[in-house]
């Protein structure tokens, strides 16, 4: 009976010990999320706060340049600035492509003790323009999924669980999804659901 005791203890403890796990990773999984959405939300707005200072800070300049009787001297004027680059491929920062999302899938993680799982969630964006790129990804969508299963269960937790090595896999994806289509491109591969267990 002590044994049975000690079995027990240790099957407690070891279920306190995974459950603690668990929500670890789910708020290291959650604070990723709120970060990726600040970077995305200051790539989006930033270009708009910059040309509101370049436009006001014009208006002022061009309001006192006019009553001062001067003698001709060609006035300087604030340079313009450039509208951010967009990271996307031909796309502005304030324009949002089509978004085509792809189930969450679970895959085992290259890892020795096997049991090492992720669920992760995708979400391809295009040119919402272009139809044919949309009709090329829903008929290729099992090779794209069977490329994404063969990339992850390639990867181990340690490559893939630090936010550059989010940022390598999403650029992976996007390159070798792009190498499969002849009718366009994508903008970008976005990670929307990220959670592993271990």
């Amino acid at each position: 009976m002590p044994e049975d005791n000690e079995n027990n203890e240790q099957q407690q403890t070891a279920k306190k010990s995974s459950k603690l796990k668990l929500i670890i990773i789910g708020v290291i999984a959650l604070v990723l999320i709120i970060l990726i959405l600040v970077v995305v939300y200051s790539l989006v707005l930033a270009p708009k706060d910059n040309e509101a200072a370049a436009t006001q800070e014009q208006a002022p300049a061009a309001q006192v340049a006019a009553p001062a009787p001067m003698p001709q001297v060609p006035a300087v004027q604030q340079p313009q600035l450039a509208p951010m680059p967009s990271m996307d491929m031909g796309m502005s920062s304030t324009e949002i492509g089509q978004i085509y999302p792809i189930p969450t899938m679970n895959v085992n993680l290259a890892d020795p003790t096997g049991i090492t799982y992720l669920a992760i969630t995708l979400a391809l964006e295009f040119d919402p323009k272009n139809a044919d790129l949309l009709a090329e990804i829903e008929a290729k969508m099992p090779r794209i999924l069977d490329m994404i299963i063969t990339v992850l269960s390639s990867k181990a937790y340690e490559e893939i669980s630090t936010a550059q090595g989010k940022i390598n896999l999403r650029n992976e994806f996007l390159r070798r999804i792009n190498s499969m289509m002849a009718k366009g491109k994508l903008y970008n591969v976005y990670i929307t659901g990220f959670t592993v267990q271990r």
